[in-house]
């Protein structure tokens, strides 16, 4: 059911492609052309320079929806940008850019012909894209803690967050699934911080503590 709802998505997306491209002679104005593709420019900056430090030292713009936002605005932008701009603001090289980004829905279905593992990895990225958080435990200017979608075939992860001006620096727990606890508590003591976990008693029966440095 899948391999024929993906190879009909394809053929009406090639087959709209082809249709706007010829048929419809509307395009946005040269200004408004212009405005779009610096924005795309400079959300995906963004979008990969945040990327880029989370990677390497776990650390991303503060809230739940701000990095995907730039994500999901470069993404939009770059799709729909070759058919509604107008090509006068575009130069060769822009042209062969945003054409492939315009192709991004058929790369993302044609993941789909790998037999599971593609479906698991698309439909992972998106779940991850739009769905921030499960359920957030605990929240004040210095903390966030949250049940987070790491993927289809895992459970939701807690993952601790530490506020730093427009920042915010990731804690990861593997070894902690959010479904055990219940309830989470926060105390700043005076030389470090305590995180005291109370469990969900379907899956555990001990309360957990992890401890932090101290987060002024």
């Amino acid at each position: 059911m899948a391999i024929i709802f993906t190879i009909a998505f394809l053929f009406f997306y090639f087959y709209g492609l082809f249709l706007w491209n010829r048929k419809v002679l509307w395009r946005l104005s040269p200004t408004i052309s212009k405005t779009i593709k610096y924005i795309h420019y400079g959300t995906f900056l963004i979008s990969a320079s945040v990327i880029f430090l989370y990677i390497k030292y776990h650390i991303g713009l503060r809230g739940l929806w701000t990095t995907r936002i730039f994500i999901i605005i470069t993404l939009i932008t770059g799709m729909f940008f070759i058919l509604l701009s107008d090509k006068m603001v575009m130069n060769k090289i822009e042209k062969i850019y945003f054409r492939i980004f315009s192709f991004l829905p058929v790369f993302t279905a044609g993941f789909l012909y790998i037999p599971f593992l593609g479906v698991v990895l698309v439909f992972s990225l998106f779940g991850q894209l739009i769905s921030p958080a499960d359920k957030i435990y605990f929240q004040d200017n210095k903390l966030r803690i949250q049940s987070s979608f790491v993927g289809v075939l895992g459970s939701p992860r807690l993952d601790i967050f530490e506020k730093k001006g427009i920042f915010e620096k990731h804690y990861l727990q593997d070894d902690y699934r959010a479904a055990h606890y219940d309830s989470i508590k926060v105390h700043y003591d005076i030389d470090s911080t305590r995180i005291i976990l109370y469990p969900n008693h379907e899956y555990d029966d001990s309360i957990r503590i992890i401890c932090l440095e101290k987060i002024k």
